[in-house]
Order: C-alpha cells, then sequence, then structure tokens
C-alpha cells in the first residue's frame, strides 16, 4: 500500500534564502481566485501554498506566496495591485527572510475550534512524559490524558449520529484526515474491535526514542486511551485496549484490539 503524498497547509513557513509573504484574498467565486494566481505566477510570483475556504459573501483564499523573483517591496507591489472589482488582496504578513506566517486566527475544523499541533509539540509531549517521570508513570500519563480525550469524541459522535457502526467509521476518517495516520481499518466484532493504523503519528516520532533503547517497544499509549475513551464514551463501560503490534517492533502497521471488560 502506498501512502498519500503529504498535505502542507500554508500557515506558516521556512524556505530558508526565500522572500515569502502572506496574503488573504476574497472574492464571490472560486474562478476569480484562480485567475489571480494564474497572474501572479505570469508576474514571477510563486505560489509555495494555498487554501481555500467558504464565506458567507464568496470564498477567501490564504496564502504563502514567494517573491524571490521580483524582490520584496517589487513583488509586494505586484500582489497588492491585483486588487480589483471583485477581487480584494491584503498582505497578512510580510515575513522576513526565509520565513512567513498568517498572523492570529481562530482555526476550525468540522465546525470546532482547533490548533495545528506539529511534531515540535507532541514529540515534547510523547518523549517528555516518559523523560520526566520514567517510561511506566509517563505511558499510564499519556494513557489517560489520551482516554479523556477519547471520550470527549465518543460522546459527541455518540449524541451527534445515534448509530455506533457510523461513529464508529466516521472516528477512524477523522483520525486520518487530521494527520493522525495515514489510513485506518476497523474490524468490528461482538464487544470488541480490531483497528489497524498506518503511519501513526505517535510512534513515528517515537521511533528515534524507541531505537535508542534497543527496539522493540510498543510505543502507542496515548493513544490506546483515545481508542478506550472513545469506545465508553460512544458504547458505555470500560474498555481494555491492547495494542498487539507496533512499527517500533518492527511490523509495518500499528494494530490495535479494543474488548469490552
Amino acid at each position: 500500500m502506498v501512502a498519500p503524498p503529504d498535505l502542507e497547509i500554508p500557515l506558516h513557513a521556512f524556505a530558508p534564502g526565500r522572500e515569502l509573504v502572506a496574503v488573504m484574498a476574497t472574492s464571490r467565486s472560486v474562478e476569480s481566485l484562480g485567475e489571480l494566481l494564474r497572474r501572479l505566477e505570469g508576474l514571477g510570483v510563486e505560489v509555495h501554498g494555498a487554501m481555500i475556504s467558504a464565506r458567507p459573501e464568496g470564498v477567501a483564499m490564504i496564502g504563502i506566496l514567494d517573491v524571490t523573483e521580483l524582490g520584496r517591496d517589487r513583488g509586494i507591489g505586484a500582489i497588492l495591485s491585483m486588487s480589483q472589482e471583485g477581487v480584494s488582496v491584503e498582505i497578512v504578513g510580510r515575513g522576513s527572510r526565509g520565513f512567513a506566517a498568517l498572523g492570529g486566527r481562530v482555526l476550525r475544523v468540522g465546525g470546532a475550534r482547533a490548533v495545528v499541533a506539529t511534531e515540535r509539540i507532541l514529540k515534547g509531549l510523547f518523549e517528555g512524559a516518559r523523560e520526566l517521570v520514567g517510561e511506566e508513570a509517563g505511558s499510564t500519563l499519556l494513557y489517560y490524558i489520551g482516554l479523556l480525550s477519547g471520550e470527549e469524541w465518543g460522546r459527541f459522535l455518540r449524541n451527534l449520529l445515534g448509530d455506533p457502526h457510523a461513529a464508529v467509521t466516521t472516528f477512524a476518517d477523522i483520525v486520518a484526515s487530521e494527520g493522525y495516520a495515514t489510513s485506518v481499518v476497523v474490524l468490528e466484532g461482538e464487544g470488541r474491535y480490531r483497528i489497524e493504523v498506518r503511519d501513526l503519528v505517535e510512534c513515528s516520532l517515537l521511533s528515534r526514542y524507541a531505537a535508542e533503547r534497543g527496539g522493540r517497544m510498543r510505543t502507542a499509549h496515548w493513544s490506546r486511551g483515545l481508542i478506550a475513551g472513545f469506545l465508553s464514551g460512544l458504547e458505555g463501560g470500560r474498555w481494555d485496549v491492547d495494542e498487539v503490534a507496533c512499527v517500533n517492533e518492527g511490523y509495518d502497521r500499528c494494530v490495535f484490539e479494543a474488548r469490552r471488560r
């Protein structure tokens, strides 16, 4: 199975030696925004990354543009000159050489407030808990953090969808779409589940930690808690979740088995 290509979210960007700026453009149509990008590329402005979302009055695009070929001042002038009837363009972050960011805003995913937690934060969480209080206590702490987060998801999808089967498949899709994994396959049985996960972020970020300790470690304790909490919030009762295969043991995926107590 080939992993899907990476998706870069253009909230900020690092590009050493390049001149980057952050922009926002609004329009009544997606076609107008597409034409805007084509005109900018014709002037030598490169699109480092862009993202479009709907608004009541039309559509908005945020993005990071590379103006190295034109130079910073000339490039910014070219971008601002693209404002015309029906299309508004503004610079929301002038950036500095090698970096640009879109500035502060409230992010939402699926209608809920969200933050983007990069590996620089997650690795600190997954490794830091172990380094702070030891492997066993740190793993237990991560499990219960995951448990409480999972319960929130379980209750939400139970109330939203009503159907436990639909809620489980929806949760698997959400986990994958939010970048926690590239694939989540759920097999259901009576009072039990088997969940097969590829590219699980927790174990990926702990690969070096595991290797430095001789390898052959099962490292997905936060994820175990997340699954147990989700099933508890969704179906009630308590659930035992074991990681029966882990990439940090040499397998090609992480596999969990969940059983109702």
